[in-house]
């Protein structure tokens, strides 16, 4: 069971929990006030977390509080699993009480014409199938938001809103037309090589390009504002820049969106982080959620990006918050060479925090934990 206890000084609380998801994404938003809280999960990590992602389930319907939504980015199975096998283990009616609505992009006609294609389950049709049932079988089926794309608000209790940035109806079509001859072509989700960019300086790989993220899976990615009172974030999911530049347009977001954080696209991957989108949501702290998945991600080439901007915007610093130290497991304390640390961590201008169960203070009314 999950204890969660809210800072006495402060009426309002946000709070962000990066679940520990291996190469995925598992997240917890916690908000209210010191009388009720209210809840989101996004996403729910590989199948390995199904546990963890049940517990929670059962700890906020306990405490006689609701999910306000369960919200699915996308199909891949680094999101989707651990959600599909958790709803799986819990009652029926602690779901049917607890759980208001369900994100999910799974329309009559997609469900029909994608999920229901033969493929490996690589991408995770397999699962988006087997979450459709489940859902049926605890009688909350008709609790899906069919088909949810940017410029729609989601309104939830207490004054909390969501505002869809990505994906647009562009996208969605494609996922509807182009997933057999996409999955023939390709037969994972690829990661740029991050090996030989670690060997390079942070200050040298701040001009190298973005790369182009080609999944289809990917560009139907579901990206979130959060806005609830003073408090404001981005949750890319693993959604594409440019997708998410012009779902922005459809809330007439011509300049800047300032928030107060970010959760980082794709894990931190080179073809999902640009300088244009960092500079649209001006912020210096940035989630991360990753265990650093066979050194392919975070690119370097990113978090060289966010100093760039860092110095272009004239921020003191940038702090990367993390669910796994993968910068040591991963890399052995190598990820950074010597004048990395030298310019930018001893210096404070890149602070990276692994966050745990104590919880870290971002701002009056924002906690964020790692578990």
């Amino acid at each position: 069971m999950y204890k969660q206890v809210f800072n006495k000084k402060v009426g309002v609380m946000v709070k962000i929990h990066m679940m520990k998801a291996q190469e995925g994404d598992f997240i917890w938003l916690s908000y209210g006030d010191m009388e009720k809280e209210y809840h989101l999960l996004i996403d729910g990590g590989v199948k390995d977390c199904r546990e963890r992602y049940a517990d929670v389930v059962r700890s906020i319907s306990a405490k006689g509080e609701s999910i306000e939504a369960i919200i699915l980015t996308h199909i891949d199975c680094d999101h989707i699993a651990g959600a599909c096998e958790g709803i799986a283990k819990v009652d029926a009616g602690i779901l049917q009480r607890t759980v208001k609505k369900i994100i999910f992009n799974a329309s009559k006609k997609i469900h029909k014409e994608i999920l229901v294609s033969k493929n490996s389950g690589e991408y995770g049709v397999k699962e988006g199938i087997e979450f459709c049932k489940i859902l049926k079988e605890k009688g909350i089926y008709d609790r899906i938001v069919e088909r949810t794309i940017a410029g729609e608000i989601i309104n939830l209790e207490n004054g909390a809103l969501l505002k869809v940035i990505s994906p647009g109806e562009k996208q969605l079509e494609q996922l509807l037309d182009k997933w057999e001859s996409y999955e023939k072509k390709q037969l994972s989700v690829g990661y740029s090589p991050n090996l030989e960019k670690v060997k390079q300086n942070l200050a040298d790989l701040m001009r190298d390009k973005s790369g182009i993220d080609s999944s289809v899976n990917n560009a139907s990615s579901i990206a979130l504002l959060f806005e609830y009172k003073n408090i404001k974030g981005a949750f890319l999911g693993d959604a594409k820049p440019s997708i998410c530049m012009e779902g922005m347009k459809e809330f007439d977001i011509k300049d800047v969106y300032p928030v107060d954080f970010v959760k980082l696209s794709h894990h931190g991957s080179i073809a999902n982080t640009n300088l244009k989108l960092l500079k649209k949501l001006p912020t210096v702290n940035y989630l991360l959620s990753t265990n650093g998945h066979e050194k392919k991600v975070p690119s370097k080439v990113v978090i060289a990006k966010l100093l760039r901007n860092c110095q272009e915007e004239n921020k003191p610093k940038i702090v990367l918050y993390c669910n796994y130290d993968w910068w040591e497991s991963q890399y052995h304390n190598k990820y950074f060479t010597q004048k990395d640390r030298q310019l930018y961590i001893d210096t404070g201008v890149l602070k990276i925090n692994l966050l745990g169960g104590e919880g870290t203070s971002v701002k009056d009314g924002l906690i964020l934990y790692g578990k």
